[in-house]
């Protein structure tokens, strides 16, 4: 292990709550085999713009940066671990558009690209499985559709739930999304399975559409035991 780091002491007396986003890199890396800590946490901020950024970014542009293929590793795995301990809450129905944006901001924390995520719902509303469909920003709507549709009849699902992440700006629905909202309708309605609602989650706020109004075919789609407010 390296020589004890400056401010592993605050980390520890009072959970760092004052550091920055340098030091709490700069600490992590002096921890993981990187030669110079300090000088490689300042290029790594200046090509990220934060910590949850680079915890977040891919494994391989972090090697390309010269990190080790074990701290990369790691990065990922602390990602992962946020995302699961925020996601370890009493939510387990989502009646209401409320809850369904709290359930699905728990999937986006520290994530710098945009990812989409697919619940069902059984009759009472209640979670039967969840799971990634697409990542980044090139996935076209015809393969997001394809990949819902191969969920629902995997877990023979007759309503489903989805959410995407806005990492940057606001989570104002875009034309965009209100077009692949409308194409993923018209796919689900040849399985006979029901959208309840589109949730989009920014870093600080999320929405639904639902609840918005900004689609007729999301408003059009039944949704008993559902108050989107």
């Amino acid at each position: 292990m390296n020589e004890k780091h400056p401010k592993l002491e605050e980390l520890l007396s009072n959970g760092g709550i004052s550091l920055t986003d340098e030091e709490y890199l700069t600490l992590l890396l002096s921890y993981s085999k990187v030669k110079a800590p300090e000088k490689t946490a300042s290029q790594l901020l200046a090509i990220y713009g934060s910590f949850s950024a680079v915890i977040d970014a891919d494994p391989h542009l972090l090697m390309n940066s010269g990190i080790s293929a074990d701290c990369a590793v790691l990065f990922r795995l602390i990602s992962r671990f946020s995302a699961i301990c925020a996601a370890d809450n009493d939510i387990d129905r989502l009646t209401d558009s409320e809850k369904a944006i709290r359930y699905f901001s728990s999937f986006y924390v520290g994530t710098s690209s945009e990812h989409l995520t697919v619940a069902a719902v059984d009759k009472n509303m209640r979670i039967t499985a969840v799971g990634r469909i697409a990542s980044g920003n090139a996935v076209s709507v015809a393969v997001v559709s394809r990949d819902i549709a191969d969920f629902v009849v995997k877990h023979k699902a007759q309503r489903i739930f989805i959410a995407h992440n806005h990492p940057s700006g606001s989570p104002k629905a875009s034309d965009d999304d209100i077009s692949a909202t409308k194409t993923i309708i018209a796919a689900l309605s040849k399985l006979g399975t029901a959208l309840i609602d589109h949730i989009i989650i920014s870093r600080d706020a999320g929405l639904s559409m639902r609840s918005e109004g900004i689609c007729p075919e999301l408003t059009n789609q039944p949704c008993d035991g559902y108050n989107c407010g």
